[in-house]
């Protein structure tokens, strides 16, 4: 049942990403789970697992998303009119100022008044810098504020994929160590070039890349990066 769960929340999660424009590879800070069984709980491991597939940096498990969202009430006025009369003014000027208490039946006071959840229309909208989903009770919110640390992040780990699409065209092996030449090499991807190179077997060469060189470019958020390759004898 976990399981299903966390597979559930990553389908959310990847439509949320979809949904922003954000690239499969950019990593963002933090997500947040709402589970729809109260009782259930997700293992650490399991939250690894959605944190790796949906690349997150920390997973949050919440109690709802009641936090995470603006919610704005709209009392329908032809179902309470008659009801509370003279009372109407003082809650219609309630739910523009967003002074409301919700209740846990779905019911809300505004004004002084209590409105059954019938009587009322909560809108919701994500808070700025997140994006929210929701099915069946789960709800998934992330944070897609983008930090420069979280942007060279990104960047690092497409120039990574690049430069193994590049290996794949020039037909080397798996073991294959390679002489890599980049240009430029962008200063805000440096701190993370170290593991980039040993994921692709590759010695960074500085100065221009021999003629026989296979080459390619790929197009980073800090700009486009020129990124030429050779097995190395």
């Amino acid at each position: 049942a976990a399981m299903s769960l966390v597979r559930g929340a990553v389908d959310l999660a990847r439509t949320l990403r979809a949904q922003a424009g954000l690239r499969v590879r950019q990593p963002l800070a933090r997500a947040w789970v709402a589970l729809p069984d109260r009782g259930l709980t997700i293992s650490d491991e399991l939250l690894a697992l959605f944190a790796a597939d949906v690349n997150v940096r920390h997973v949050e498990v919440i109690r709802d998303g009641s936090d995470l969202v603006e919610r704005r009430v709209k009392p329908l006025l032809p179902r309470i009119g008659k009801r509370l009369g003279a009372a109407i003014p003082a809650v219609m000027a309630a739910a523009r100022e967003g002074a409301v208490e919700f209740h846990d039946d779905g019911s809300v006071t505004l004004g002084g008044q209590r409105l059954a959840a019938d009587e009322v229309e909560i809108q919701a909208t994500p808070r700025p810098g997140t994006a929210v989903a929701d099915r069946d009770g789960l709800v998934v919110v992330l944070d897609t504020e983008l930090t420069p640390d979280l942007v060279a992040e990104g960047d690092a780990r497409e120039l990574a994929r690049a430069i193994q699409d590049l290996r794949r065209e020039a037909a080397l092996e798996l073991d294959d160590r390679i002489a890599l030449w980049l240009e430029p090499v962008p200063s805000a991807i440096r701190p993370y070039l170290a593991p980039v190179l040993a994921d692709t077997l590759a010695d960074l060469v500085d100065g221009a890349a021999p003629e026989d060189a296979q080459r390619a470019s790929v197009e980073l958020e800090g700009g486009p990066v020129d990124l030429a390759l050779r097995r190395m004898s």
